[in-house]
């Protein structure tokens, strides 16, 4: 299944009921994190520094290739395996720049251009329409 997918390139997910796979931790996956809160997740780095994420449900898993493991580049990952979420971090950051760099008068005007520029170099780095 790993080398089927990892020819295929990343975004591909498969779904494959439990009792098809061996449980990923004695296949040599690690416990992650994962988007999706109601799963378990399980990678296992590729040589070429993506990986195989797990998502586990109650009775099947959705297995798919990650651009950029997180143990190698977590700001990698983000960029280019969610991007919805760097953006997000990218306009918060933004947000709370411009919140210190204005003054009193200025500060919500600073942070919504800070916001507002974060989001838009969030949209820019990211990797949108792949996953």
């Amino acid at each position: 299944m790993v080398k089927h997918l990892s020819s295929k390139g990343s975004g591909i997910k498969v779904k494959v009921p439990k009792d098809k796979l061996e449980d990923p931790v004695k296949a040599g996956f690690r416990r992650s994190i994962g988007l999706h809160l109601r799963c378990r997740h399980y990678r296992r780095t590729l040589p070429d520094g993506r990986c195989v994420h797990v998502e586990e449900t109650r009775d099947h898993y959705v297995v798919h290739i990650d651009e950029t493991d997180p143990a190698v580049s977590a700001v990698g990952h983000l960029r280019k395996d969610a991007p919805g979420l760097w953006t997000a971090m990218c306009a918060g950051v933004g947000f709370a720049a411009g919140l210190m760099a204005g003054d009193k008068e200025r500060r919500g005007a600073m942070g919504l251009a800070g916001a507002l520029a974060g989001l838009i170099i969030g949209l820019l780095t990211g990797r949108w329409g792949r996953k």
